[in-house]
């Protein structure tokens, strides 16, 4: 079974090892590819095992869950009830000095032919559970399923990935709060569409989003097109870049679009 040890390079998220144990840290958001079914659930049994041990259980939203789980959650009445279930349980634990781990079967909470950006929106409301509640969620693809080109895409919104070998993004968009993201690495034009995916999906949680870029090294003239495209073709959504380093205050205005009236503000 794959695993997950080490942290996310300052570049990306890249694919760990094999083994036989889960380690996850607090507020960590995963992406795992299962291979296959079998594959699934021996990652699935390894896991609540390891749980039980290391989290005080394991939060699990399947739609056949094993023996043994701390709860279980179908999604007979939609992934907004589940994931708000989801949510509720893991506050109720945390009061009662528990942090139980999360996984999530993506196959339960949307479907292989969604618009990627509406999967990016699920895992970034999973990203914002992983994040508030300082547990361990991880989100899983099985089998062959979904598209490689898919599981690239949404890569940059995980702490990181197991079981696929994903192109380096270059990037990381993680939630810091109501309405807030923070974006890490570089954006360039070899990472247009997974950028482009994750801001379509920040945008429907988030119309007026809000970027922390502290740690944005680089925004590209591609990459500066595709964000004012992809606002404009959402009316009524608009981002703002915050805490942005001379460099991408140069290519902004370098870009020609800060004269525009366009949606996007950048800000020291």
């Amino acid at each position: 079974m794959s695993s997950i040890r080490s942290p996310i390079p300052d570049n990306g998220p890249v694919t760990q090892a094999t083994s036989q144990t889960w380690e996850l840290t607090a507020g960590e958001h995963v992406c795992w590819r299962a291979g296959s079914i079998h594959e699934y659930a021996a990652g699935r049994d390894a896991l609540i095992a390891q749980a039980d041990q290391q989290a005080g259980g394991l939060l699990i939203l399947d739609g056949d869950p094993p023996r043994g789980v701390a709860h279980e959650l179908g999604t007979s009445h939609g992934p907004d009830a589940a994931l708000t279930a989801v949510r509720e349980r893991v506050h109720r634990a945390r009061r009662d000095g528990r942090a139980p781990w999360v996984l999530a079967s993506m196959e339960q909470l949307t479907s292989p032919d969604a618009p990627v950006a509406e999967v990016v929106a699920i895992e970034l409301e999973l990203a914002e559970l992983a994040a508030d509640t300082r547990t361990g969620v991880v989100c899983a693809y099985r089998g062959a399923l979904w598209r490689p080109a898919v599981l690239g895409d949404i890569a940059p919104v995980h702490s990181r990935v197991v079981g696929i070998t994903p192109d380096v993004s270059g990037f990381r968009l993680r939630p810091t709060g109501a309405h807030g993201y923070t974006l890490e690495g570089s954006v360039g034009f070899e990472s247009l569409r997974a950028f482009t995916t994750a801001l379509r999906g920040a945008l429907l949680r988030s119309p007026n989003l809000q970027l922390h870029c502290e740690q944005l090294e680089l925004i590209d003239a591609a990459a500066w097109r595709a964000m004012v495209e992809t606002v404009a073709a959402a009316p009524g959504t608009s981002v703002l870049l915050k805490h942005t380093n001379e460099t991408v205050r140069a290519a902004w205005l370098m870009s020609g679009y800060g004269d525009a009236g366009v949606a996007v503000q950048v800000q020291p």
